[in-house]
């Protein structure tokens, strides 16, 4: 696979993506995106499902795939902690799970066409003009 021209623009993109799983993960009154009941599970396996599969757009070997997952899943336990820490918001085994499904979901994902979006919108906006 070819490498991607705007890495470090891709990347920069994930990291802001990061950090909004975080701040939504801590801030005071998070919004309800879903309006159902225990649908604050499919929102945390949303978030990691993007984070996870957005890296996996940029890092295509298998092996730094899995790599950022399990970043991915101790990020999502240690955001639980933290949120036990704020004393506003809770801790939940249930939202460790959600977001590890998030982060499976996203690894078996990459290894679909889908895992060359990156390189194909590359190739779309680079290409000659006529």
């Amino acid at each position: 696979m070819e490498k991607l021209r705007f890495a470090h623009f891709w990347i920069a993109i994930g990291f802001l993506l990061i950090g909004l799983v975080v701040y939504a993960s801590l801030m005071r009154n998070p919004p309800d995106l879903t309006h159902i009941q225990g649908g604050d599970k499919v929102e945390h396996a949303v978030a990691y499902f993007i984070l996870t599969f957005w890296f996996s757009l940029i890092y295509v070997k298998n092996r730094v795939r899995w790599t950022i997952g399990i970043t991915f899943i101790f990020l999502g336990v240690a955001m639980e902690y933290l949120q036990r820490m704020t004393g506003y918001r809770t801790f939940e085994y249930a939202d460790m799970a959600a977001n590890t499904v998030g982060v499976l979901c996203a690894l078996f994902a990459a290894q679909t066409p889908l895992a060359r979006g990156l390189a194909a919108v590359e190739k779309y906006l680079l290409r000659p003009v006529r």
